[in-house]
């Protein structure tokens, strides 16, 4: 059993920076897709054979004319358990070393839980909302389900915002790279060895970057990091067990122990930490897709036990990190362990192998969106867009990669970049749902008579307003506080 549901996960991989078809945004490439003269596959790449009409193409695989492709892929289908599997393996990332921080600001560790339950329901509830909205078009993308239920500009913004959040986790990727090679050098040489330039982040981010990322990033497609994107939920998880590990082996004073947050605002602040850490709903659709029984119930199922996964290890994650070092906890929990202790060291590098490989498909995910946006505002045709690719992705992988690493290396304080992606998470995760929710109930009722439709639409007003609120709050705590210190902090291993 337990060997079956591994190969079945592997073999049902669908990552979001892989999967999702960007190219639709485009009006000429998404009627050509909906009538079968185009197919994109799970590595974003176009594949197309000559049909009868001059100058048109058809999928090479088969093409069941049902309003969506069926692919060999899809008839396969994933199970309700594997489908879990690949909504934790998207959302477990980053988040994780920076929320023993989070339940410094949030509070505490039982404030922290408490608030971590309450959005762990609203997540789940308003992916089943993006799910029932997939279904009543038969959309497999969560951009197709917002053109479906709010028209093209709703699905053009979904599109810019997961787009600005690709790169924002790209950063945050370089960042911790630099910060693990922060707490080697610190633990070998010790506090002054950033006084030697090529240990200082400022060369070790980029020239990791050129070395050992840039070289992958101009691959059309990324099928040979597969395997190492699935196996990412592991290395993501040794920090967890670092966490407890180091609990009872160090140590040393400690700092305060929060019984209640300090301030209304830190309550906010944490908040998109929490959606960031959980944001699975970019790939809720196409992984309800993939489902070998595409219904509400089996999915029901696997969100709960997914969510239910990622709060056991959040928590511990940030409940064990936090009464280790109390007020004193740092943004990333890695910065703060010995890596001379062998078990600290693995951590380090298991963490750098995981950001070096995972930055390409992100990468490449961003990289579709902003093609894909090019070509509906340029109003690129189908031949047009297949033609100019290469150039395309030559420039954009380029400019993609210096800025970057630029921002990496310059705001080095991930929790500020955290707090960033929370807030485009909370409007992927609140306000785009609600807006699909708000004309759900207007086509089943508009004249609103129901009790169930005001019900509904009110909830749905709560959501577009609570994920507005949240964005704009911690848009400006970050602008007029937070980055004036990421300096300040990025030099606590360095003096």
């Amino acid at each position: 059993m337990a060997s079956s549901f591994i190969h079945e996960s592997f073999n049902s991989s669908v990552d979001f920076p892989t999967y999702i078809p960007w190219q639709t945004l485009s009006s000429d490439l998404s009627d050509k897709l909906k009538h079968g003269s185009l197919r994109l596959n799970r590595s974003n790449r176009i594949e197309y054979a000559t049909i009868h009409e001059e100058g048109e193409r058809v999928p090479l695989s088969e093409v069941e004319h049902t309003g969506s492709i069926v692919t060999p892929a899809v008839r396969s289908g994933a199970s309700w358990p594997v489908a879990a599997f690949l909504l934790v393996n998207a959302a477990l990332g980053a988040g994780v070393l920076n929320y023993p921080y989070a339940y410094h600001r949030a509070g505490g560790v039982y404030f922290a839980a408490f608030l971590q339950v309450l959005m762990v329901f609203l997540l789940i509830s308003t992916m089943l909302v993006l799910a029932y909205c997939a279904d009543l078009n038969y959309d497999n993308t969560y951009h197709d389900v917002l053109l479906s239920m709010c028209g093209r500009r709703a699905q053009q913004c979904a599109a810019l915002s997961i787009l600005m959040t690709c790169f924002g986790i790209c950063i945050t990727f370089l960042i911790i790279i630099g910060d693990q090679y922060d707490r080697f050098f610190a633990s070998l040489f010790g506090s002054n060895y950033c006084e030697f330039w090529y240990l200082d982040r400022s060369f070790t981010i980029p020239a990791t970057s050129i070395v050992f990322i840039l070289p992958m990033c101009y691959f059309q497609r990324l099928d040979f990091l597969r395997y190492a994107s699935t196996l990412g939920i592991f290395a993501m998880l040794y920090p967890v067990f670092l966490t407890i590990y180091e609990y009872y082996k160090l140590e040393g004073p400690k700092g305060v122990i929060n019984t209640c947050p300090q301030s209304a605002i830190e309550v906010f602040v944490v908040v998109p930490v929490i959606c960031f850490a959980y944001q699975t709903h970019e790939i809720v659709v196409p992984v309800y897709a993939c489902m070998r029984n595409r219904n509400l119930a089996d999915f029901t199922k696997a969100t709960f036990l997914a969510l239910g996964f990622l709060m056991v290890i959040y928590c511990m994650a940030g409940s064990f990190g936090y009464l280790t070092f109390g007020s004193y906890v740092a943004p990333d929990i890695m910065q703060q362990y010995d890596a001379t202790d062998p078990i600290v060291l693995i951590g380090v590098c298991a963490l750098v192998i995981k950001m070096i490989t995972t930055y390409p498909p992100l990468l490449l995910c961003g990289r579709g969106a902003l093609d894909g946006l090019y070509a509906e505002f340029s109003g690129l045709t189908a031949d047009e867009f297949i033609s100019g690719e290469k150039r395309r992705r030559v420039i954009i992988t380029s400019v993609w990669f210096i800025a970057t690493v630029l921002f990496a290396v310059f705001t080095p304080n991930i929790s500020v970049v955290i707090e960033l992606l929370g807030c485009l998470a909370s409007i992927n995760i609140f306000v785009f749902p609600g807006m699909c929710l708000v004309s759900l109930m207007l086509k089943e009722d508009p004249d609103m008579n129901e009790f169930r439709t005001r019900c509904l639409l009110t909830l749905a007003g709560v959501m577009i307003a609570f994920g507005s609120f949240i964005f704009g709050v911690v848009v400006i705590q970050v602008l007029m506080y937070d980055l004036q210190k990421g300096g300040e902090q990025h030099h606590q291993l360095c003096s």
